[in-house]
């Protein structure tokens, strides 16, 4: 049984390339190699009560409307979205030497809708890297963390990428990293993988701000990330934490590690932002024709108080942002939530793929006296099909989707959410629920 897994930066024999893809290699003489991979995606949703965007925003706009300066949801409709256009591209470079010794680079290039994938970030990947299989890897600059990456792989099949591999307290991104990989250890139950990962940014200043307006400087953001993957025949089981201060916090999973503007405003009450994430997830082949697929997730906050902006024609601060769990005290609180993920796959016919799955948000546990998501809740369901069109492309799919979403209340989305329509567009400030019905095609190169 071949165990394929999507959305992994290579890690020796175990993980297999971003996309599972069909690279294109080209042998540059003795001097190199060259691999070209990606894909293209179109997708297209219509869903029930859908909001269209904020309305009677003060600025500056408080998007879970919890605050003083609120942004009500927007008149609600059947309809969806402008329909999903994602590009990614990927070149590698590398000389392998007659010791076995290997240097390699990656870029890897990704668009949505004609902007970046992640906000301000084109490249995925930007990174070199030395290898030995004996010895491991060793790869420094921008690359993507394992906690988006790898739950990525583990919910796009089952149509839930969303709603779990872009929520929750990680970090999706590094700008400036550094990761070793150990050579995956052979045991007599299957293989081993353990790999560590430093991570940080420059230190970020407030807009128009310089140094004499702080009390103390921001802090450096940095991060620390272990990974450790088991596999055989049957399982795939893996264990993330990833855990960081001084970065601006916020609950999206897919984020950028970006540096906390720090103290600006010099507030009593700040203190220096950090959270974490701790992920067990896994895939179990009942047989060669049935997975299941499954997700644990632990998330902390230490909470973050409003963060300020500075302009030079004002003269002075504003809040750019009202911080996260920011409470009518004055303070920000820290809070931690339990999430979960189960899903099924049914291959038949080396054609089609059928697929059930869900994701659960849960309640955060925080003693904040204002109301910021804290006791809502969130179940996300997806009913999926899946086809290969090897009659036209050998890497061509196509797909459609039934799929469902119920907040436990109404109110402002769980606190693992981004954003009151991070899922589909659905405010639950002004709806309970939802049913949308998905189709798309994907090419991978």
């Amino acid at each position: 049984m071949k165990i394929i897994v999507r959305g992994a930066v290579s890690l020796g024999m175990v993980l297999l390339p971003m996309l599972a893809r069909a690279e294109q290699v080209f042998d540059l003489g003795e001097v190199a190699r060259l691999g070209i991979s990606g894909f293209v995606e179109e997708e297209y949703t219509r869903r029930t009560n859908v909001s269209q965007g904020l309305r009677n925003c003060v600025f500056p706009g408080d998007p879970r409307g919890v605050l003083g300066t609120q942004c009500q949801p927007g008149n609600s409709r059947f309809g969806s979205g402008p329909p999903l256009h994602l590009d990614a591209i990927e070149g590698d470079l590398s000389h392998e030497f007659d010791s076995a010794w290997k240097v390699d680079a990656r870029l890897t290039y990704r668009i949505r809708n004609g902007d970046a994938d992640i906000y301000g970030e084109d490249f995925f990947n930007r990174n070199v890297a030395v290898s030995h299989p004996v010895y491991g890897e060793l790869r420094g600059g921008t690359q993507l963390s394992r906690a988006w990456s790898r739950a990525d792989s583990f919910t796009y099949p089952i149509g839930l990428t969303s709603p779990w591999s872009e929520t929750g307290a990680g970090f999706g991104l590094f700008h400036e990293s550094l990761r070793y990989t150990a050579a995956p250890i052979e045991l007599s139950a299957g293989k081993l993988v353990l790999e560590a990962t430093y991570a940080t940014n420059r230190i970020r200043f407030a807009h128009n701000a310089t140094l004499q307006t702080y009390n103390e400087a921001p802090p450096r953001p940095k991060l620390g990330e272990l990974f450790v993957q088991f596999a055989n025949q049957t399982d795939l089981i893996e264990y993330i934490f990833q855990g960081s201060q001084g970065g601006t916090q916020y609950a999206f999973g897919k984020g950028a590690f970006n540096g906390d503007v720090g103290n600006a405003d010099n507030l009593a009450t700040y203190v220096k932002p950090h959270q974490n994430v701790h992920i067990l997830e896994g895939d179990h082949y009942f047989t060669p024709q049935w997975k299941g697929t499954w997700g644990i997730r632990r998330s902390y906050w230490s909470g973050e108080v409003s963060q300020c902006d500075f302009v030079a024609n004002i003269g002075g601060c504003y809040f750019s942002s009202p911080g996260f769990n920011y409470a009518s005290d004055g303070r920000a609180h820290s809070a931690t939530e339990w999430d979960a993920m189960a899903g099924v796959s049914w291959y038949h016919d080396a054609l089609w793929t059928y697929t059930a799955g869900l994701v659960r948000l849960n309640r955060a546990y925080t003693s904040t006296p204002t109301e910021y998501g804290q006791s809502n809740t969130a179940t996300f369901v997806n009913f999926g099909a899946y086809r290969r069109v090897p009659e036209i492309y050998k890497d061509l799919k196509v797909y459609g989707g039934l799929n469902f979403v119920r907040f436990g209340h109404l109110g402002p989305a769980p606190m693992s959410m981004p954003s009151e329509t991070a899922d589909g567009g659905v405010d639950p400030r002004a709806h309970q629920g939802s049913m949308g019905v998905t189709l798309g095609a994907q090419l991978v190169f």
